[in-house]
């Protein structure tokens, strides 16, 4: 479990900075962001975090029924949402830069609720 949990761990870092990263490209309109490796890590990254999310819940002491669990599931759906309106969606920069604003504050949220398994982590 301890395995997974590393792998789940790195994983949201290294996608949060790569969010992070390619929002800045996309608003700057960077052409970087149009190369191959940058299109395809961040799917490489994504999958062995919802993998490792997913050994975590049949292995761990965690089960889908518990709010926090779901609450991260429906923060992880708006974010992807969001991400689709900032990286393909936008028409201009100040929409990619609000989509994409929107989208670290909630995987921000998201983070907080793991750390505090609450859904409310600020209160």
């Amino acid at each position: 479990m301890l395995t997974a949990l590393i792998i789940h761990q790195v994983s949201v870092i290294l996608s949060i900075l790569g969010f992070f990263a390619r929002g800045i490209g996309h608003i700057f309109e960077k052409p970087w962001v149009k190369l191959k490796p940058v299109k395809i890590l961040p799917h490489i990254i994504d999958t062995a975090l919802l993998v490792s999310a997913l050994v975590l819940l049949i292995i761990g002491p965690w089960s889908i029924n518990e709010g926090w669990i779901q609450i991260k599931i429906l923060g992880l759906v708006l974010y992807i949402v969001l991400g689709l309106m900032a990286f393909r969606f936008a028409k201009n920069r100040i929409q990619k830069a609000i989509y994409w604003l929107l989208a670290l504050v909630v995987i921000f949220y998201v983070v907080a609720v793991a750390k505090t398994h609450l859904a409310i982590p600020f209160m």
